[in-house]
């Protein structure tokens, strides 16, 4: 009968955890859906992390996001990786309002080093309104790329009696945010340390 090894079950329960971990922080990016050729064409995307597919020279892709209220901070990460490294590439991120006036551009050539655009713009129509992202290589092509959106909560209202309200408490802003895995995964580590020193100790003085 094989005998139970106490160390062996904690490394085991350990390492599963943490490719569950790793998986869950994989699935956690979305594929981004194929965009249109035009503002007219764009297609609606949720605030995210997306992995986005290939670009060919010249092509372009577009985006938008809805229903964004006043005082709303739109904030776009768009992280692009060259097809080939020898040419390298010229990546596009940009941001246009519902009238399809450019608010906000990026571009830059890179080479071997993948290209890290940013934007971020406060929503000041009082009517919910959208925004448009175009995404896109200037010359050469992309491989792949990463676009990353988030929205910042519009800010409380006064009403008429003096009293301030929110859309949403600090509380349910909190309990919408995903698992905190690097948090999680400590965790789980110093769990499993801590048992196995305990476990070799008693083993010891046996």
């Amino acid at each position: 009968m094989a005998k139970f090894n106490a160390k062996n079950l904690i490394i085991t329960i350990f390492f599963g955890m943490l490719i569950v971990g790793v998986a869950g922080i994989v699935n956690a990016q979305q594929a981004l859906p194929k965009g249109g050729n035009s503002l007219e064409t764009a297609v609606k995307i949720e605030p995210g992390s997306y992995k986005g597919g290939s670009l060919d020279s010249k092509e372009t892709e577009y985006f938008y996001i809805a229903d964004i209220e006043f005082g709303q901070e739109i904030d776009i990460k768009a992280t692009f990786f060259a097809a080939n490294v020898k040419n390298g590439a010229w990546a596009i991120l940009a941001l246009y309002n519902e009238d399809g006036t450019l608010l906000a551009e990026e571009d830059e050539g890179f080479y071997d080093e993948p290209s890290l655009l940013t934007i971020s713009q406060t929503y000041s129509g009082r009517d919910s309104g959208k925004y448009y992202i175009q995404t896109g290589s200037d010359l050469f092509k992309i491989a792949s790329y990463t676009l990353e959106v988030s929205l910042t909560e519009p800010p409380a209202e006064e009403t008429e009696n003096g009293i301030v309200v929110g859309t949403e408490t600090s509380d349910d802003a909190t309990s919408t945010e995903g698992p905190n895995w690097v948090l999680i995964l400590g965790i789980i580590a110093i769990v499993g340390i801590v048992a196995y020193f305990l476990l070799k100790k008693k083993k010891t003085s046996i």
